[in-house]
Parts: C-alpha cells; sequence; structure tokens
C-alpha cells in the first residue's frame, strides 16, 4: 500500500532523503518514518512518541505496508527514547516551535547529536532557528510550503557554526532572495497600514509593521 504525504511533509520527507536511520519525533501514526522507509529515503526509520495509541497505529501502518522490519517504534518524550548515535537524520513536525526547540536544548544538554535536522514547527521559527544556532547547528534549507491554504515552515540543518541577524531569525534565513517573501511581505505590510490608520495606538501592529519595512528593504524593495 503505497503511502501519501501531503505538500509540507512531501517537502520534509525530500529533505531528509538519504538518511540511514530517520527518528520521526512525535510521529502520530507513522505515515513519515512508514513513507520514508517505503520510498528509499531512509534505510530505517525510529518512531518515536509519548502517546501508545498513536504508537500501535504507527505498528499497524508498517506492518499494512510491509516496512514492519524496518521501522522501530518508541514510546516517550522528544528525544528522550533515542541515543546518541541511534539515528543520523531527526524529523519534527507539526509541532509549536517552543517545543520543538526545548526538544533540541534537551538534547543537546543530555550530549546527542545528529547529523541532519528536518524541523517544521506551526508556530514561532524563531525560536527554532533561535534554538539551532545555540545547539550548534547551521541551517541548509530554510523555505515555507503551501499546505491546505497556509504557509508552513520547513528548515533542515546540519552541524556547523551559525550566526542570525535578527530578521533572519523572524522571517528565515534566506529571505533576503526570496521573491516569494518579498510579494506576500510587501502585502502584509500594505494591510498592517491599514490597520494602523484605523487603530493608530496599536503598538504591536507598529512593530510588526516596521520589522516588515526592514525585511523589506533587505530585500531591495
Amino acid at each position: 500500500m503505497p503511502i501519501r504525504l501531503d505538500e509540507r511533509l512531501t517537502a520534509v520527507a525530500a529533505l531528509a532523503a538519504g538518511a540511514e536511520v530517520l527518528c520521526d519525533v512525535g510521529c502520530d501514526h507513522g505515515k513519515l518514518a512508514c513513507y520514508a522507509v517505503q520510498t528509499g529515503r531512509a534505510e530505517r526509520a525510529l518512531a518515536t512518541d509519548i502517546s501508545a495509541p498513536s504508537l500501535r497505529k504507527a505498528a499497524e501502518l508498517a506492518a499494512e505496508t510491509g516496512v514492519y522490519d524496518r521501522v522501530e517504534t518508541r514510546l516517550g518524550d522528544g528525544l528522550d527514547p533515542v541515543a546518541d548515535g541511534e539515528a543520523d537524520t531527526v524529523v519534527i513536525a507539526g509541532m509549536g516551535g517552543d517545543l520543538i526547540a526545548r526538544i533540541l536544548e534537551r538534547a543537546h544538554a543530555q550530549g546527542k547529536n545528529f547529523r541532519r535536522l528536518v524541523l517544521s514547527p506551526n508556530t514561532h521559527p524563531e525560536r527554532v532557528r533561535a534554538a539551532l544556532a545555540g545547539t550548534g547547528y547551521a541551517i541548509a534549507a530554510d523555505m515555507r510550503v503551501r499546505c491546505s491554504g497556509k504557509a508552513y515552515t520547513v528548515i533542515a540543518a546540519e552541524r556547523g557554526e551559525e550566526s542570525l541577524g535578527e530578521l533572519q531569525l523572524v522571517f528565515g534565513k534566506f529571505f533576503a532572495r526570496d521573491e516569494e517573501f518579498a510579494k506576500s511581505a510587501a502585502k502584509e505590510a500594505e494591510e498592517l497600514a491599514a490597520a494602523l490608520a484605523e487603530h493608530p495606538e496599536a503598538a504591536g501592529l507598529k512593530e510588526k509593521k516596521a520589522l516588515l519595512e526592514r525585511a523589506l528593504k533587505e530585500c531591495g524593495i
């Protein structure tokens, strides 16, 4: 049975391609882990989750798709069930940015290192980028993927030194040369200007508009 992923997880799987052992943290029903093994993007996979019922469904999917001997499920919080060196590639997708950052920082404090991280936070991508820089990872890819009418951040990082400016933390490492970002940022800046015309006292809107204008200047607009 071939597994189909949405646009977001398809992008995540592509960035994780070439893994010897892929660890999908918070795997839910195990679709990504099974897909990665089924399509040859990973030789083996560890599927971890804090939910035992989800792991049972992941194990069932592995059996249904014929990859049960190459997909192992483990119960636990974040990367706690995975030892240093057990996986070369880690995927964390579909969680808030604060939670992903805490998982990365906890693993770093435990002395765990991974060759490649592929992360897709639902919120606060700036927190994830800061955690990567603080735990010894450099961003190799930083993009937005549209899925079900929403834009999601997808980040890939590898071991290395990183220093990001404020605008890169907020909008992405490569925002200054991203034409799609420039278009959406210009539109959002216009919408904020209209909102401020009605609510000039809204300090939060002013700060966000000023940040967008600085980013647009970096884009040459």
